[in-house]
């Protein structure tokens, strides 16, 4: 009775067939009793849990033990269920087995989530564990972890020459060797082409390093055949052993490192100027830290002049670090270190709110602010700046400078926040136009105002052809879409003069203004 209510019970003779089952084994199976009676349980068998699993049951169960298992089976409807099992012998008054009983647990919906869980934390086009599991594996227990990080080196160029399908081939391909030739250890693709192990139960001793210098090297001779090619590449790596809060920074360090120095592999804590390194990087973000604190985080202002009349008619706004000494920090010092540390977004903040401070005062002037795509997709910043704007009287005067050197990938966030600061009435430009990730045809898909054209082209305008070519064709395009023109590091009248005489709208450098503390009014 306490079966019956509880599990989904059946019992058959000596010879397997089928002499009683409840009303949750008919539920579940979708079979009725006169349908089950008689028959042995192969008619819920599911086609695909393998034979030996009922072998290993029947040599069990016979020889007088009880047998645990969770499987398979399938429903008469076709859909399939799991349950975990147990099933015991009946003995009669001589000690022979005359009948079996099975008592059963449905897990399906503990299967199924457990199936979404693993799918969640695998990656789908190599097989291996992702980055989240790589996370939450590094979380786990308290002991140092060793982490090895893979890059296959400059991989952009086989999905530029042979196009993504092969490109993805070639990741299955190595992915698939790497389980090869890797035991005991766990594996995983945590991002394009970056993969990582964590070597378990090791010592980063020198067999250890060895063994990650030969298997780099197999790695890297093995020919990958995808789709009729013949595919060979080289890696990087980068490697440490350290508190798991710790040792994914510093591998990533290592790996870097080794990228730089065009090396195979970098071992992190055999390496005394990379440790250096990092200790200065802590001591950098302590610096940062302290002067957030501190409100040692200020703009600089620059003047931009109108080419036509050589007067400033607009500024932009520079963030700079004033050290306790009075010392100032340039972004050059510091910015990069920010955004590893996750301070960056709060330096945006900072500088909005400091910039309009000073032209809410200074109401005769455009000024211009730089904002980075992270600064875009950032809900806290784009929140902050729109409560700015729609407060600020200063507001129809901005000009957002989106850096064009990280790349316009997210056109339809870039297009919403574009279309929202217009709406308050706010300019745009397009910051370090020409070089990176230059595209003519993003700027034909964005609302854009101005185009800042990199110092880089202006310096050299006069002594190399490739560049006022470059500056040429940027002006052709701006004046036909009717977009501004501004050139930065403009230092001397022989580059004022030539970059007048092409049209640009508007020069920026040192020759008219210094970054200063205040604007040059």
């Amino acid at each position: 009775m306490v079966l019956d209510e509880s599990s989904i019970v059946s019992k058959t003779d000596a010879q397997g067939h089928i002499t009683y089952v409840n009303d949750a084994f008919c539920k579940v199976s979708g079979y009725s009793r006169t349908e089950l009676i008689g028959q042995n349980h192969n008619i819920v068998r599911h086609p695909e849990t393998p034979a030996e699993l009922f072998h290993d049951l029947w040599e069990t169960i016979k020889s007088g033990k009880i047998w645990k298992e969770t499987f398979r089976n399938l429903s008469k409807s076709g859909e399939e269920y799991y349950v975990k099992s147990v099933i015991a012998p009946i003995f009669d008054d001589k000690g022979d087995v005359v009948e079996f009983i099975a008592a059963r647990v449905d897990v399906t919906e503990l299967i199924k989530q457990e199936k979404i869980i693993q799918r969640q934390l695998t990656d789908s086009l190599s097989g291996l564990k992702n980055r989240t599991a790589l996370f939450s594996d590094l979380e786990t227990g308290d002991e140092d972890k060793i982490l090895l990080l893979l890059n296959i080196d400059r991989f952009s160029n086989i999905n530029d020459y042979y196009g993504y399908t092969i490109g993805d081939g070639l990741l299955r391909a190595f992915a698939d060797f790497l389980k090869e030739t890797v035991a005991n250890y766990s594996l995983y693709r945590i991002s394009g082409d970056e993969f990582a192990i964590i070597y378990s139960g090791h010592a980063l001793d020198d067999r250890l390093r060895d063994h990650v210098i030969d298997h780099i090297t197999r790695l890297e001779n093995n020919r990958y055949e995808v789709e009729g090619n013949t595919l060979l590449i080289s890696l990087s790596g980068g490697i440490a052993y350290a508190k798991y809060s710790e040792v994914y920074n510093l591998a990533h360090m290592a790996l870097k490192e080794a990228k730089e120095r065009q090396s195979k592999v970098v071992f992190f804590n055999d390496n005394v100027e990379l440790s250096e390194k990092t200790r200065n990087n802590i001591w950098l973000i302590s610096k940062i830290k302290s002067a957030i604190e501190e409100d040692r985080i200020v703009p600089y202002f620059q003047g931009i002049v109108d080419n036509e009349t050589r007067q400033i008619v607009k500024y932009e706004s520079l963030i700079r670090l004033i050290e306790t000494d009075g010392t100032v920090l340039s972004p050059f010092w510091f910015l990069e270190h920010a955004k590893k540390a996750k301070l960056y977004d709060q330096l945006t903040r900072i500088m909005i709110a400091k910039t309009f401070a000073v032209f809410e005062v200074l109401d005769t002037y455009e000024f211009s602010l730089n904002l980075t795509l992270q600064d875009i997709l950032s809900d806290e910043t784009r929140m902050f700046l729109y409560d700015t704007l729609h407060s600020s009287r200063a507001t129809k005067r901005l000009v957002l400078e989106i850096v064009e050197s990280e790349g316009i990938e997210s056109f339809d966030e870039v297009t919403e926040f574009i279309r929202t600061v217009k709406g308050y009435g706010c300019k745009i430009a397009i910051d370090d136009f020409g070089t990176g990730y230059s595209n003519f045809n993003y700027l034909s898909k964005l609302s854009v105002d101005y185009i800042k054209i990199d110092g880089s082209l202006v310096k050299n305008i006069n002594d190399d052809e490739n560049h006022l070519l470059t500056v040429e064709s940027i002006l052709f395009f701006a004046q036909r879409k009717g977009i501004r023109t501004i050139a930065e590091f403009v230092e001397n009248e022989e580059i004022y003069e030539r970059l007048k005489a092409l049209g640009v709208d508007y020069s920026q450098g040192y020759l008219f203004s210094i970054p200063s503390s205040k604007p040059e009014c």
